[in-house]
Order: structure tokens, then C-alpha cells, then sequence
């Protein structure tokens, strides 16, 4: 071989080991860069699973207090719905006492009307003395 050919493949194989190694020293800093991105990633997975775990066990607790709270609510309305239902006793039975006292006394008054109609109607004529 002449050393013109020599030289060269010695250029191009001296060409390629700094660019072999300049390749690999870039895949080294790439996969430190890989390497630091993942575990700050965990980290952060990790802080947002705690944050989700945290709001999960504040909504548990909202949804325990709401329930307690329509449990609550659902006692008052059945109290108001029987108050209410009292209500409509107490005002039939009072509707009913007005009406047989009313005709009570429409009868007691139809009587004493019908009595002094009878009285009138037998006195004796009066003499003009």
C-alpha cells in the first residue's frame, strides 16, 4: 500500500474515533440528563400522588358531613311533615266544632224562635178596656 493510502484510512479511522467519541460523550451527558429528568419526575409523581391522597381523604370527609347533614335535614322534614299533618288534624277538628256548635245553636235559636211563635200565637186577643 502507499503510504498516501495509509495516511489517509489512519485520517479517516482517527476521524472516526474522535467523532465515535465525541458521539458517546454526548450519549453520557444525554442519558445523565435522562437520568436527572426521572427522578425529578418521580419526585414530583410522588408529591402529586400525597396531594391526591390528601384532597381524597378531605372529600371523604365532606361527603361524611354532608351525610350527616341530609340525615339531619331529613329528620327536620319529617318533623315539619308531621307538624304539618297535626296542623290539618287540629284545623279539621276545629272546623268540625264550629259547624256542630253552629248548628247547635242554629237549633237552640230555631227553637226559641219556634216557641215564641207558638206564645204569640195563643195569647188571647188584648181587651181595649
Amino acid at each position: 500500500m502507499s503510504i498516501a493510502l495509509e495516511l489517509t484510512f489512519i485520517v479517516v479511522l482517527v476521524a472516526l474515533t474522535v467523532g465515535l467519541v465525541r458521539l458517546l460523550v454526548q450519549l453520557r451527558r444525554t442519558a445523565q440528563g435522562i437520568d436527572v429528568f426521572l427522578l425529578s419526575s418521580s419526585k414530583d409523581l410522588s408529591q402529586i400522588a400525597e396531594d391526591v391522597h390528601a384532597s381524597r381523604l378531605r372529600m371523604d370527609l365532606l361527603a361524611a358531613a354532608l351525610q350527616i347533614s341530609l340525615e339531619d335535614l331529613s329528620g327536620l322534614t319529617g318533623m315539619i311533615r308531621d307538624l304539618g299533618r297535626a296542623a290539618q288534624d287540629l284545623n279539621r277538628r276545629y272546623h268540625g266544632a264550629i259547624e256542630s256548635a253552629s248548628r247547635t245553636l242554629g237549633g237552640i235559636v230555631g227553637g226559641i224562635s219556634a216557641v215564641l211563635t207558638f206564645f204569640k200565637r195563643r195569647q188571647p186577643p188584648h181587651v181595649h178596656e
